[in-house]
Order: structure tokens, then C-alpha cells, then sequence
């Protein structure tokens, strides 16, 4: 029997880092990605972002690569968003993304910047200038 236990850190932008995910944007954003995360035997364990991006960490099988995963998830919340929010009808994501693997030891620090991120653009921090390159 195998086991694995690989989570990645995955970061990805509105077209043109347009800031088009408000709150209400996001309830449904955030809920498409679980669900498709789950149809693909994946678990995205914590969602986090501002108005033009998002990151997620998630737990992805060995048998789904990455860019398989994250052209789903962006696909299906694409058509979720233009379904319902009138105003999202030319909504789309960036076309690459960031996937970063995550060591077990560094997941609590990972967790608070990913959950805390309206809070980290607030203030340039150590990430800002990686993030400002998609």
C-alpha cells in the first residue's frame, strides 16, 4: 500500500489582477473550488485572497497533476461566477498560476498567511513583491 501526503501551496489571479472578488464573489468562488477540489478526490483545506487574487492550499493525489487540478477548479468558478453575478459575464482568471509543495513543519505559518491575506496587503510584506509578478 502507498502513502503520500503531498499539499500545495497554489496561488492565482484575476485576468489582468482585476479586482472583481468581493465578498459576495468569493462565497461562491470559494464554494466551487471545494466542490470540484472533492469530484477530483482532492481537499483544499484553507481558501484565502483579496479583490484580484486567491490562494489555496490543498491536498492533491499523486495520480492528478497539479495543472490538471487548477485548470478544473478555475474552469468550474469561472462558470459559476458568470452564471451568477451578472456583472462577471467576461470573468476569467490568469492564465498561469503559482504551486509551491509545502513541508508539514512550515503548514502553520503557511495557514496564517493564507487566511490572513486582506490583512498582509494591507502592509508590504515579504511576499508582496512574488505575488505582484502574475
Amino acid at each position: 500500500m502507498s502513502y503520500t501526503r503531498l499539499r500545495y501551496h497554489i496561488v492565482t489571479a484575476t485576468k489582468y489582477r482585476e479586482p472583481l472578488l468581493t465578498p459576495d464573489v468569493e462565497n461562491v468562488a470559494y464554494r466551487v473550488l471545494r466542490r470540484e477540489a472533492e469530484a477530483l478526490n482532492a481537499k483544499i483545506s484553507h481558501i484565502g485572497g483579496i479583490e484580484d487574487h486567491i490562494h489555496i492550499i490543498a491536498a492533491i493525489p499523486p495520480t492528478l497533476a497539479v495543472s490538471t487540478f487548477v485548470g478544473r477548479v478555475k474552469t468550474e468558478t469561472t462558470k459559476a461566477l458568470k452564471r451568477n453575478f451578472a456583472h462577471l459575464d467576461t470573468f476569467a482568471w490568469q492564465a498561469g498560476f503559482g504551486a509551491f509543495t509545502l513541508n508539514p513543519n512550515d503548514m502553520d505559518g503557511i495557514i496564517h498567511y493564507v487566511l490572513n491575506q486582506k490583512n498582509h496587503h494591507k502592509k508590504d510584506d515579504l511576499w508582496a513583491p512574488f505575488e505582484r509578478l502574475g
